[in-house]
């Protein structure tokens, strides 16, 4: 990169960075989630908006290819990596151990009913995915069912905080089953893209999922052990801040750089280094980090999100109607009859329902990451973004009426 591009890179960050503060805040202000605001900013910057009024000035802030490119794409991956970290922090295990009988019931219907149903309805509806089962048959439907099944944790968090549930008996349940629906959820797309992706490896599937297991298993076992050590450690060196932010950050790019040597995506790596951390004692430079994190990495990798494609050339309406009904019904219905096993009122269930409907952040970084390995279209790819979004504006209004109305009528029967 010449002293030119390096200009060039620089001030292209800044003017990504200004929209996704201005839109997040805009966004904000309309009661909307940030990360809506920050995708929007996105797509008026990209081929959508500013590249169709004014192409010249798209092409030269956010080319498409070239070293400012590619040294965007790696700054814009690394925000991926340490958001996928955050999110990890985020996982409370000792609230799914406690909460198990019914998360077990809750997420495993709330998962597999849209799972079964995305895949099915490529292979029932080939023409409006446009699929082609002589290039390879289980690519596409076993990523479309993952895709709907998953949750967004930080998003779903952020509504319950905002509609103060966060500790509740509800926001408790929706929490816990939303980690374990997005800890699946990179599971399986760690194993497509490991196995099925047009750069696989075509590693077996079953030591792919063994592999992961295993990571896993060492995750909560070792690394948990490791963590806090690690932490404890750290607190008795002089300038001991620093040396534990050193090492964290040292452990999360070693973690997704074996996930990625391995065959699976980098990000679960972190992922799974996060999980790690979460059982110790909150430090400081955690906070810290997550600051850094949520106000400049975030914002700058959803931005980065609206510059992929053209919105409106690949918007097609019928497949995204389609994902969306399959991913809201699958989603809602097979979480309220999880709850409803789980002994929960018909209320309370329906509430848990859509707060699980929630996809946001994670989904977006779900369909951006599986753009990029060429497991999905630009018409898919904007399909699966719009659901998310729409789907993390409808859960907060859902799960409040539906919780307002539960109060009036046990404030009646009183």
């Amino acid at each position: 990169m010449n002293h030119t591009d390096l200009i060039l890179f620089i001030f292209s960050l800044a003017i990504l960075l200004l929209m996704a503060v201005i839109s997040g805040r805009l966004a904000q202000y309309l009661k909307m989630p940030k990360v809506i605001g920050e995708l929007i900013g996105g797509i008026i910057l990209g081929p959508t908006i500013l590249g169709l009024f004014y192409p010249g000035i798209k092409q030269l802030l956010f080319a498409s290819s070239g070293s400012v490119f590619q040294a965007r794409d790696a700054f814009v991956k690394l925000g991926a990596i340490l958001l996928l970290f955050i999110i990890g922090l985020e996982i409370n295990l000792p609230k799914i151990k406690e909460l198990r009988k019914t998360i077990i019931w809750t997420s495993f219907f709330g998962s597999s009913f849209p799972f079964i149903m995305g895949l099915t309805s490529v292979f029932l509806f080939p023409q409006i995915w446009d699929y082609s089962p002589d290039q390879n048959k289980w690519l596409l439907p076993l990523f479309i069912g993952t895709a709907l099944s998953i949750s967004a944790l930080p998003v779903i968090a952020r509504i319950l905080l905002d509609l103060g549930l966060l500790k509740s008996k509800v926001g408790s349940i929706i929490l816990a089953t939303a980690t374990i629906d997005d800890i699946v959820g990179w599971i399986m797309f760690a194993i497509i893209v490991a196995n099925f992706s047009p750069d696989a490896k075509h590693i077996n599937p079953a030591m792919t999922a063994l592999g992961i297991l295993a990571m896993f298993a060492f995750t909560l076992t070792f690394g948990k052990k490791l963590a806090k050590k690690l932490t404890l450690w750290s607190e008795k060196k002089n300038d001991s801040d620093s040396l534990f932010l050193g090492i964290t950050l040292v452990l999360i790019l070693l973690g997704a750089t074996l996930a990625e040597r391995i065959g699976i995506h980098a990000v679960l790596g972190a992922f799974l280094v996060g999980i790690a951390f979460s059982n110790s004692e909150p430090h400081k430079m955690h906070t810290a980090m997550r600051q850094m994190v949520l106000y400049f990495f975030s914002p700058l990798y959803f931005v980065s999100v609206g510059l992929q494609v053209n919105f409106l050339k690949h918007f097609d309406l019928t497949l995204v109607l389609g994902v969306i009904s399959i991913a809201t019904l699958g989603k809602v219905l097979g979480a309220f009859i999880g709850a409803k096993i789980s002994k929960l009122n018909n209320q309370e269930a329906l509430a848990i329902a859509f707060g699980m409907n929630a996809r946001g952040a994670v989904e977006i970084i779900l369909a951006t990451s599986a753009y990029q390995a060429k497991l999905i279209d630009e018409r898919i790819f904007v399909a699966i973004v719009i659901m998310a979004i729409v789907t993390s504006l409808i859960s907060g209004p859902m799960m409040k009426k539906i919780l307002e109305r539960r109060t009036k009528r046990l404030t009646a029967n009183d």
